[in-house]
This record gives C-alpha cells, sequence and structure tokens, in this order.
C-alpha cells in the first residue's frame, strides 16, 4: 500500500476518532458528512448515463471511473431519490478522499472493513448502509478491472 493512501487512511481515522471522543456531540459526525457533501463539487451533467449509476442506493448516484495512466479518477454525484442527497453525497466524497486518483493496487489493498472500525456504521440508517456498500462494491470493481487490464 502506497504512502499516500496510507495517510489517506489515517487522516480519516483521526477525524473519525473526534466524532467518539469523550464529550463529541453526536451530530459531529452527520454535520462532518454534510459537510463534504456541500463542498464536493458534484460532476458535469453530461458524464451522467444510467450506465454509471451505482446500483442499490436509495439516492441516484453516478460513479465514473476514468483510467488516467497508472490511477484511477472518479467522478461522483448523487441526485434525488427516495432520500436526502446530502448524505449520500457525503458519504460518497468521504469514499473518494480515500480511493480517488490512486492505483488499483492500492484501491484493493484498503480493507472495505475500515470504515466500519472507524464508526461510520453507528448510527447509518440500513438503506444508507447498502448504498454505501454498492459504491464500495463499484469502486473495488472497476479497479479489479482496470488492474487486469493494465497487466495485459
Amino acid at each position: 500500500m502506497s504512502e499516500v493512501i496510507e495517510k489517506r487512511l489515517e487522516e480519516v481515522r483521526a477525524k473519525f476518532a473526534t466524532f467518539t471522543a469523550p464529550g463529541a456531540d453526536p451530530d459531529d459526525k452527520w454535520n462532518y458528512i454534510i459537510g463534504l457533501a456541500k463542498a464536493h463539487k458534484g460532476m458535469d451533467e453530461s458524464l451522467k448515463n444510467e450506465k454509471f449509476i451505482v446500483v442499490g442506493c436509495a439516492a441516484t448516484m453516478y460513479l465514473v471511473p476514468q483510467f488516467t495512466g497508472s490511477a484511477i479518477h472518479f467522478e461522483m454525484d448523487v441526485e434525488g431519490g427516495t432520500t436526502n442527497p446530502l448524505i449520500s453525497r457525503g458519504l460518497g466524497a468521504l469514499a473518494l478522499s480515500i480511493y480517488n486518483d490512486m492505483a488499483p493496487a492500492d484501491i484493493l489493498a484498503v480493507d472495505p472493513k475500515f470504515f466500519q472500525d472507524i464508526g461510520l456504521n453507528v448510527g447509518l440508517s440500513p438503506t444508507r448502509s447498502n448504498g454505501f456498500a454498492s459504491l464500495l462494491k463499484q469502486i473495488y470493481l472497476y479497479a479489479r478491472v482496470y488492474d487486469a487490464i493494465s497487466k495485459k
């Protein structure tokens, strides 16, 4: 695993540790996720294509991979659906803060249980939890495909 992705994981781990520290406000984690959503620039409308929809999300989430040399760049955005898209967009932005612009091998080296280990799932509705798992599954699928293609 590269130093870059290890640093990203440590930054997220440290941030989430503040949410469980004594005296922490239980809403801090969700305010942080919403802040990530608001800061996320979204993606160009022309990229929003049915083939890039992450199946399993309550909201309509688009995840577009762009293979750039030895790394994968992801564009992600979320629209309405049956839920407020802010939490979904924030969860997507959190995932991209780790995986974006990384080599497939680095993406695949991260255990998806990392997010459980930092407590992301605590207080997350089953629908959003399933949607986030679907997003991770899609990211890992793109990484496996690109890894296989790059080895040919």
